[in-house]
């Protein structure tokens, strides 16, 4: 078992090095198995074929998908404040996470960019965590002419765009310079005041 955890790893760090030299064009079947010395059956005997392994890497390193299983099994806090302080923390990790992690910036580009069932997968897998975070705030905005789930949308969506933009055209963006802690500060700001004004609806 041990043997079998430590090939699976090797297998899912081989995937991570080659994707992060030459992009998902570099990921092939054969280059996987002889860079991570191992018989490319074990491919097959432990992730089904080779989607199924970069789909374990995918698992294995989107911000979203690293605590799906803690976040279906988050219960609704009891007061409110604690919901939009968690809400808050997870968007402001994601956007912390996202500014420092290339690779991740790199998985968004080719899910955007490629037409693959693969990522269409991993994006229906994102969007059933997603859903089970959300599900949490329909107790508040119950009633309330606020839909939370298109305010998620543009806050995340936001995240991601700003960040790729910046990175690939210089740090500026609506006069906000991201490539200076001050600036992601005030984004981190503004995360909390949308929060702030969606909850005081």
């Amino acid at each position: 078992m041990r043997n079998k955890e430590q090939t699976k790893r090797k297998l899912i760090d081989t995937v991570r090095l080659i994707f992060q030299k030459e992009g998902y064009a570099g990921l092939g079947l054969n280059k996987i198995a002889r860079i991570a010395g191992v018989d490319k059956k074990l491919i097959y005997r432990y992730f089904g074929n080779l989607d199924g392994l970069i789909e374990a890497y995918v698992m294995d390193t989107d911000y979203w998908m690293r605590f799906a299983d803690g976040v279906r099994e988050l219960s609704v806090p009891a007061e409110v404040q604690d919901l939009k302080k968690l809400l808050g923390a997870i968007l402001k990790n994601q956007f912390l996470y996202f500014y420092e992690d290339q690779e991740m910036q790199q998985l968004i580009l080719w899910e955007l960019s490629a037409k693959s069932d693969l990522m269409r997968s991993i994006h229906h897998t994102r969007e059933e965590m997603g859903k089970s975070l959300l599900e949490l705030t329909d107790p508040h905005f119950k009633n309330k002419a606020v839909n939370f789930r298109a305010i998620a949308a543009l806050l995340v969506g936001g995240i991601y765009y700003t960040i790729l933009h910046t990175r690939h055209n210089g740090g500026m963006f609506s006069d906000v310079d991201l490539s200076t802690p001050e600036g992601r500060q005030e984004i981190i700001k503004a995360i909390d005041q949308v929060l702030d004004l969606t909850f005081s609806i």
